[in-house]
């Protein structure tokens, strides 16, 4: 394949392209690829017509793997005949590239159903594969040497060490590429992570960050040390954001540090409910700089994780997931309380949610001045559901029943006396 690459390199003339065999085989090529656009917009139609959901999650990955997979095919057939009465070394480079593109392509389809990147990678598993294969091309084709040369001869100084721009986009490339394969394993490591229900969440969760931290450095430093770079000229760097850190970043540093403090002492758990100043919801994610608390209405909030460390928070379900709730009732003192327990009881009984351990209860508060107070006091267990559909459920409930009984809840009323009346 290499002495077909050599050979067009050498003979790419105008002869040469505009001569017959040229020509042929680049309408087979171009054939090729017409035929296997219809046949993957074949194949397309045909599962979403069958508009099976477990087809369609993985109906991307099978066309970008048949699509060059039927081209290949083609031009080894054509290639196959073609061979018995012409040169064919068009066809060959076009067989080692889309062999290269099905490989790229399989790699990345791989790397996603083995380790389940974030969506925000598969995003860009198109846009990275067709560069891989852009640099495939362009080494097979000997453009990448021509540049290199070039690049090395571009030299520019930093502080007493000399570096090349060619070895400048080596670092960049190669930290790039090492920090997008810690995020892969990183990925990998906190997917099985959490699958271990020996664990508590908040270790699950901390190791796996503290994982992706001892990737991303060895990924950096190991990248660094294979292009041959002195890894002494990183104290300036170290230095440097050691200032920023005392000046600019005590913020963000106290944040990161507040996060792995709550991880540690486990006194926040995903799932929890905490009372964060006028908020209230459920802690749905823990951050190393920040927490997502989503509140009943469905709002996220972000909470910096210092604001947890130095602040009073509530946490409800801290040792207990279990939630009192109370209703308070008013009834007029010519209705029987003794009957108004029994229905408020009865009421709160009846709902699912409310727990029959620890039992409901209703107290007498005080005679207040248009009538006697109650309060009705119970459990749940899932507070993150809400309260005001229960209470609403059964203080209607309790309504229907002491009209039902002849029960009164009375209204504010005053007597007015008129100690001197005027004299007609």
């Amino acid at each position: 394949m290499n002495n077909s690459f050599d050979f067009l390199i050498n003979n790419l003339t105008p002869d040469f392209l505009l001569s017959w065999n040229s020509i042929f085989q680049v309408i087979i090529i171009i054939s090729a690829v017409g035929i296997s656009f219809f046949s993957s917009e074949a194949i397309k139609k045909y599962f979403i017509s069958k508009s099976v959901k477990k087809v369609e999650t993985i109906l991307s990955g099978v066309i970008r793997i048949v699509s060059p997979l039927v081209i290949l095919i083609i031009l080894y057939i054509t290639n196959a005949v073609l061979n018995e009465y012409q040169a064919t070394n068009i066809l060959d480079i076009a067989i080692t590239l889309v062999n290269a593109m099905i490989l790229i392509r399989l790699s990345i389809y791989l790397i996603r159903y083995i380790i389940k990147p974030s969506e925000s990678i598969k995003a860009l598993e198109n846009i990275i594969s067709i560069i891989v294969w852009v640099f495939v091309v362009l080494h097979l084709f000997g453009v990448l040497s021509l540049v290199a040369i070039e690049l090395k001869g571009i030299i520019f100084n930093f502080g007493e060490h000399e570096f090349s721009l060619w070895l400048a986009i080596q670092v960049v490339l190669g930290i790039a590429l090492s920090i997008f394969t810690a995020i892969l394993f990183g990925q990998f490591i906190e997917n099985r992570l959490m699958k271990v229900k020996e664990l508590d969440m908040n270790a699950r969760v901390m190791i796996s960050k503290v994982m992706r931290i001892v990737l991303y450095a060895v990924a950096i430093v190991v990248t660094l040390s294979s292009l041959g770079l002195n890894l002494t000229f990183l104290s300036v760097f170290g230095g440097a954001f050691g200032v920023g850190l005392a000046f600019g970043m005590q913020k963000i540093a106290s944040n990161y540090i507040s996060g792995f403090i709550i991880l540690l002492d486990k006194s926040i758990h995903i799932g929890d409910i905490l009372s964060i100043g006028e908020h209230y919801g459920v802690v749905t994610v823990i951050r190393s700089r920040y927490t997502v608390l989503k509140k009943l209405d469905g709002i996220e909030v972000i909470i910096p994780n210092e604001t947890l460390i130095s602040e009073n928070i509530i946490n409800h379900t801290l040792t207990d997931r279990k939630s009192r709730i109370s209703i308070d009732v008013q009834i007029s003192y010519k209705s029987s309380v003794d009957k108004a327990f029994e229905i408020m009881l009865n009421c709160a009984k009846n709902e699912s949610r409310v727990l029959n351990d620890p039992e409901p209860s209703v107290f007498l508060m005080k005679f207040a001045d248009s009538g006697i107070d109650l309060m009705l006091s119970f459990y749940i267990v899932d507070p993150e559901e809400g309260s005001w559909g229960l209470k609403s459920d059964i203080y209607r409930e309790i309504w229907s029943e002491f009209q039902r009984h002849n029960i009164e809840i009375p209204y504010p009323y005053r007597t007015i006396e008129i100690i001197n009346p005027e004299k007609n």
